[in-house]
């Protein structure tokens, strides 16, 4: 089989390896679209916190935004999943220690992640094993690339949830990358009256264009002024600045993760305001609820979908990635020939 594989800083190659073969309890799933997000571009050009801090190292093969369908399955699992799309979380977990026993998986202190955390190999192949309790099927409702969204996206309904949004809540999200634009769709179908603060203007159009209400940053009367605040780009002004929005007893939900410490950060600010801050990881649990909002119309993940590109075109799918000019944040990779739409191209 095919797989991506990343040798060093802009160093990518398709190479051939042996297909993997399902354990009990897993699938063999052949990938059909892979996402790229900034994880992987920092990968892709030698930035990473993972590599920097020792916690990832070359080569790997990358990709961990993934759907694919089940082509094979190991011992103990439902023969009946055979030719289902599915989606899944990337967390491999030991199941043993305190956090696994409890349910809280993304603390595992073993944990690893494919493609971004530990020795396992990313979804960037033509086929990988999953166990089965990480996957969700994909209803025939959502598209391939909506289906590949989902990894990302849930975190964000996570963060929503983090802060126990509602109605009658203000709510700020800083951002509108992909991240941000499903945090606010997801707080609008709440019914929270919402906002997305982002300084360049294409991500201000496709949040308008999702019908959101979009601002290039705070503007006079917003300091304070939000019950919570949702950070979703990892860039260090916009984690600065959510301390000024947030009310006092706020919430903050830091949901995108900063390559750096953050100088000038105002801890004092959230003493002084008495407000929540909350880092959120993953959403792993909230898959379901995102497919639900998917399929009611609530959230548009298909419209985030900048370019989908074929395999043999890696080089220009991070080069696209790496373009902050573009008007829509998500750049994916066909791995598998595509029978059927799936987004702009």
């Amino acid at each position: 089989m095919k797989a991506i594989q990343l040798t060093a800083p802009r160093t990518l190659s398709v190479t051939e390896t042996a297909p993997p073969e399902p354990g009990p309890g897993e699938v063999l799933v052949r990938v059909g679209l892979l996402g790229l997000c900034g994880t992987d571009l920092g990968f892709f050009d030698g930035s990473s916190n993972y590599l920097r801090d020792g916690l990832k190292s070359y080569p790997f093969v990358l990709g961990h935004e993934w759907i694919g369908t089940v082509v094979g399955t190991g011992s103990g699992t439902d023969p009946e999943l055979l030719g289902r799309r599915v989606s899944g979380h990337n967390f491999r977990v030991c199941g043993r220690c305190t956090h696994c026993r409890a349910g809280r998986i993304r603390s595992c202190p073993d944990r690893s992640e494919i493609g971004v955390l530990g020795p396992r190999p990313g979804a960037g192949a033509q086929l990988i094993t999953a166990p089965v309790d990480t996957l969700t099927r994909i209803p025939d409702t959502l598209s391939d690339a909506a289906g590949a969204l989902l990894e990302p996206t849930a975190a964000a309904v996570h963060a929503v949830d983090r802060l126990a949004v509602t109605a009658t809540d203000r709510v700020a999200v800083l951002g509108a990358g992909t991240l941000g634009l499903a945090a606010a769709q997801v707080a609008r179908a709440i019914g929270a009256d919402t906002v997305v603060l982002d300084p360049h203007a294409p991500a201000r159009e496709l949040a308008a264009e999702l019908g959101l209400r979009a601002q290039a940053g705070p503007v006079e009367g917003d300091e304070g002024a939000y019950d919570a605040v949702i950070e979703a780009s990892g860039a260090e002004p916009a984690v600065r600045t959510a301390v000024r929005l947030v009310a006092g007893g706020g919430r903050i939900a830091q949901l995108g993760t900063p390559h750096h410490a953050v100088d000038g950060f105002d801890a004092a600010g959230l003493v002084i305001r008495d407000a929540t801050l909350h880092g959120v990881l993953s959403g792993i649990g909230y898959w379901d609820r995102l497919v639900a909002l998917v399929e009611s119309g609530a959230v548009n993940l298909d419209a985030l979908v900048d370019r989908v590109f074929p395999l043999d075109e890696l080089d220009a799918a991070f080069a696209r990635l790496a373009d902050g000019t573009r008007h829509r944040p998500k750049v994916l990779v066909r791995i598998d020939p595509a029978p059927a739409e799936d987004g702009p191209a």
